[in-house]
């Protein structure tokens, strides 16, 4: 037992595990994490595999690798043995990624197959729908509301090809899903004489789709989860090889699973393996976006043979605040007045810490809860959430806060708020994006290192350290293209990075005229820069990037990032002592287009941790803030279109005004093609409207988790408001019903116990 660390009697439920499958439900801050990686290293050290078996651990993303990699190491260095032995922590498509790369012949690839840029994969998908919709105009006609206005929505087609595109991506992702190729479909098509125009959209886009993949000798992401499935099937002796590899899987944020997720587990466990699932179905918020359903989890913790416990208790956040999220759960179970929804929150419910525990929970202080009934318009909350954090940073600067939202485009205009009323913002949204951006700023860097003689590889890299380096005062941008300009005819880049007396091209430039102010000591700088990295290049790679880093990067998540970087590129260095820069460069290039993201980059920001970032605004979408955690929090545009409950009122985001009968086109098609994969292409699956109504139970179901888990992000202090959205033919959105509800909830409460 890990010597500094006492368990909660829950907790030690779950440690006492011997084998077999175990489910588990854990609560907010309960510690699972934790949990987990102690029990990995009981296992480890306790004799019960060999020195050539492993603990396998899957997660969902990769920013928990690190942190589940390092806590293991830290409790096994502990019991006295080597820290990075005997376990392996992976993404579900870091494993699949493993699987194929091990056995790519059983999966019909060559050994030298690659995985899609995502820049690859939306190219093939965005020029197969335009092209589509030119030569089928009959479509948009079929599915067009005939009461908008083509005259007053100029930008309608670009609207419809955003719709389509997006569509085209689910039905692609859902095809893979259910393991159904283009030619199973049209072969099911065929056997069934069944024409629908959304079935033939899809069709056609997806074999489009796998042709460009082919022809670019590529496979995506969906197909790597799909083919390591088919590998495990296919070899049942390579099957028992890895289930002698990993006797024991540990499964974290089970919520989340899909289909094939589950299935690669069950099949790797085996039926008499030793699987435990780990998870919270209140916490599953990614339906929206992927084939996950909590479903999955919740059926699995039934079965007969999995022993189901609960981990109920959790020190993160005062008594009112679990209060308030209890009531949550309580009312959608036993309250909520659509019966459907009734199931999209269950117990166990959270239970603070006993006397005694380590992690106590924070002082209650009700005072801090604020629902604010306040009708505000769309900018007007924002200026609210803005004003109050004004007034209450002075006064806390020791402490974190963040602000929560929907959407990443409502994040950005909070972001530029906050800026412009000169508050410290730090921003966790399109983080994928600045995972891309910073590889690709050290990529074009390297690269000049490597070729410093070819000045548009060094104009390349001068382009991108600029606005980094002059983030107070940045130049005009005709001031960096005159200086790119004048780098680019210069045909000798010695003579600027390592001039002589007789030979200087700078001072050559002093003689000329014609010149932005800025340009010369704009390019005194750059030189400076790359004279000593170009010293450095004689660092290992790591230490390199580290280098490069710190004179460049002010932003605390570029840092991080920059630190990943070359940690990753350190661990290549030693499995590839043979490499040259050159190497390096590309490995950096297939990160920066996503190539590598199963290697230890993803949508989440690595190594992230708001304690760290006292007395600065941190905005977040609530998906991203999901396993952080914050003193105070703000949760914004909790109303009726952002968190909908199936009401008759209600309205939602992927039910556009331009479609006729508020139809989800993207709902319609999905029914269709798993009625047509499980051949029950009834009249109840065909009739048009009846899967919209579901997709608004599921969506409204998971707006309900979101919520909670919004909710459950704050440790002693949450604001909740809500804005009327933009008008739209007269309607405006009205407060969240289960936000109308804690208000009240929380008014009787306080009104009970203020004597």
């Amino acid at each position: 037992m890990n010597k500094r660390y006492q368990p909660r009697p829950h907790q030690n439920q779950i440690l006492n595990y011997s084998g077999g499958w175990m489910g588990v439900s854990a609560v907010p801050g309960s510690g699972k994490t934790y949990t987990l990686s102690l029990l990995a290293a009981q296992i480890i050290t306790s004799g019960q595999i060999n020195e050539d078996q492993e603990v396998l651990i899957v997660t969902l993303v990769n920013s928990a690798v690190d942190n589940f990699a390092s806590r293991i190491g830290a409790f096994v260095e502990e019991f006295g043995l080597m820290r990075d032995m005997n376990y392996r922590v992976r993404t579900l498509h870091g494993l699949a990624h493993d699987i194929v790369r091990e056995r790519p012949d059983l999966a019909g690839l060559s050994d030298r197959f690659n995985i899609a840029d995502e820049r690859d994969s939306d190219e093939i998908i965005q020029t197969a729908v335009s092209g589509w919709m030119r030569s089928h105009p009959e479509f948009i006609l079929e599915w067009s509301n005939p009461n908008s206005d083509p005259k007053r929505n100029s930008d309608l087609p670009k609207k419809w090809e955003d719709l389509l595109v997006k569509l085209a991506r689910a039905f692609i992702r859902q095809a893979k899903d259910l393991q159904l190729t283009p030619q199973q479909i049209r072969d099911q098509l065929g056997k069934t004489h069944y024409h629908h125009s959304l079935l033939q959209f899809g069709l056609d886009i997806y074999d489009t789709y796998q042709r460009g993949l082919v022809l670019r000798s590529l496979i995506d992401f969906d197909d790597l989860i799909r083919l390591a499935l088919n590998v495990l099937n296919s070899d049942p002796d390579y099957l028992q090889r890895l289930r002698f590899r990993f006797p024991f899987i540990l499964e974290d944020e089970a919520q989340d699973s899909s289909r094939l997720q589950e299935e690669i587990l069950r099949r790797l466990a085996g039926e008499n393996g030793n699987w435990v699932r780990v998870g919270d179905p209140n916490q599953a918020i990614y339906e929206t976006f992927t084939t996950a359903s909590p479903e999955y989890l919740r059926r699995f913790l039934e079965l007969n043979s999995v022993r189901a416990y609960d981990l109920p208790d959790s020190g993160r956040s005062t008594l009112s605040i679990i209060r308030l999220a209890n009531e949550l759960i309580r009312w959608t179970i036993h309250d909520h007045p659509v019966e459907a929804l009734r199931n999209a929150l269950t117990p166990p419910y959270i239970r603070p810490t006993p006397a005694g525990d380590p992690q106590p929970n924070p002082p209650d202080e009700p005072n801090e809860i604020y629902l604010i009934k306040k009708k505000f318009s769309s900018d007007g909350e924002i200026k609210a959430v803005v004003d109050s954090l004004k007034r209450w940073l002075p006064e806390h600067s020791d402490q974190t806060v963040a602000v929560l939202v929907p959407r990443n485009e409502r994040g950005s205009k909070v972001v530029n708020a906050l800026k412009a009323a000169g508050l410290p913002v730090i921003e966790l949204l399109q983080s994928s994006q600045t995972t891309r951006q910073t590889a690709a700023i050290l990529e074009k860097i390297l690269k000049s290192l490597n070729k410093a003689a070819d000045p548009r590889i060094l104009v390349e890299a001068f382009k991108e350290v600029i606005p980094l380096v002059y983030t107070a005062n940045a130049p005009e941008k005709e001031v960096i293209h005159q200086a790119a300009q004048l780098l680019l005819t210069n045909s000798q880049p010695e003579n600027y990075l390592y001039p002589r007396s007789e030979n200087n091209w700078l001072e050559e430039l002093h003689h000329r005229d014609n010149l932005y102010e800025q340009v010369i000591p704009m390019l005194e700088v750059f030189a400076l820069r790359m004279r000593r990295w170009q010293q450095a290049i004689l660092l290992p790679i790591d230490q390199l990037i580290l280098t490069i880093a710190q004179d460049i990067f002010r932003q605390p998540t570029q840092l991080a990032l920059a630190h990943s970087l070359a940690l990753l590129l350190g661990r290549t260095a030693q499995r590839h002592p043979e490499w040259q820069l050159s190497q390096f460069v590309e490995e950096l290039g297939l990160i920066a287009r996503n190539e590598r993201r199963i290697l230890g980059f993803s949508e989440e920001e690595p190594g992230f941790d708001p304690d760290l970032q006292p007395g600065k605004v941190v905005v977040a979408t609530i998906h991203k803030a999901k396993g952080l955690e914050w003193d105070r929090v703000y949760l914004m545009s909790v109303n009726n279109y952002d968190f909908p409950s199936a009401q008759g009122f209600d309205r939602y985001y992927s039910e556009k005004y331009f479609v006729r009968n508020q139809l989800n086109l993207e709902a319609e098609a999905l029914n269709l093609l798993k009625a047509l994969a499980s051949q029950e292409l009834t009249s109840l699956y065909l009739e048009e409207g009846i899967a919209t109504q579901q997709a608004r139970l599921e969506y409204c179901a998971e707006r309900l988790r979101l919520l909670y888990v919004g909710i459950t992000r704050a440790r002693r202090s949450i604001v909740i408001t809500w804005n009327t959205g933009k008008e739209m033919q007269g309607n405006e959105n009205s407060p969240a019903l289960p936000f109308v509800h804690l208000q009240k909830f929380w008014e009787e409460y306080r009104r009970e116990n203020s004597t």
